[in-house]
């Protein structure tokens, strides 16, 4: 009977240790970083060249897709420019447009919070000017902030893949010593008699 007993009692203990420690076998793993498919280093370059065609159509439409009469197709429009003409209304919905269009550069390609900030000062910076009468509807045809934040975005592409390019050239050129004989060996120079007579006409008179 007593041995039954201890038997009960370590079937006990074993269950009641192993209550406590759950076995979790996927606690221990370490978790993978989901790689962003938005980085410019790991995307195809005819992908990043497909999105950016997208994003310069859409900013086109904004502010770029009509030509103003009577001025050789110099001054263009856009829907943006057209719907800001409305007082009030028509900047807080041109803004609208300007921070879907933010966001959907953001959302395709990976954009730097520094080029992020320059992009709601444009923003910004055109709603502002924006509410004034006349001239701000003047000032939003003239500025165009969706057409410089689609510049900002290609400027970045065109930085990272100069900088990717850099490295992968300096990768691929490989280090080459140079040999013994270009090492040319500092041999001390001895003073002549020139030297001599120069130091004795220096040295001080007894």
């Amino acid at each position: 009977m007593r041995g039954h007993k201890t038997q009960q009692q370590q079937q006990q203990q074993q269950h009641a240790s192993h209550g406590s420690h759950p076995h979790t076998p996927h606690a221990n793993k370490p978790q993978t970083p989901r790689a962003d498919k938005r980085d410019l280093l790991t995307m195809n370059q005819a992908e990043v060249d497909k999105r950016l065609k997208r994003l310069r159509r859409q900013a086109k439409f904004l502010d770029a897709c009509l030509y103003v009469p009577c001025t050789c197709q110099r001054v263009r429009l856009g829907v943006e420019s057209l719907v800001g003409l409305v007082p009030v209304i028509g900047d807080f919905a041109g803004v609208i447009m300007s921070l879907l269009f933010v966001s959907m550069i953001c959302g395709r390609l990976h954009t730097p919070a520094s080029i992020k900030s320059q992009m709601f000062l444009n923003v910004a910076l055109d709603f502002v000017i924006g509410l004034v009468p006349v001239l701000g509807d003047i000032f939003d045809i003239l500025f165009k902030a969706n057409m410089r934040n689609l510049e900002l975005i290609e400027r970045h592409v065109k930085e990272v893949r100069s900088s990717a390019q850099a490295i992968e050239l300096g990768a691929a050129v490989p280090k080459v010593k140079a040999p013994a004989s270009a090492y040319i060996p500092r041999i001390p120079i001895k003073k002549g008699a020139a030297g001599r007579i120069l130091e004795r006409t220096r040295a001080p008179a007894a």
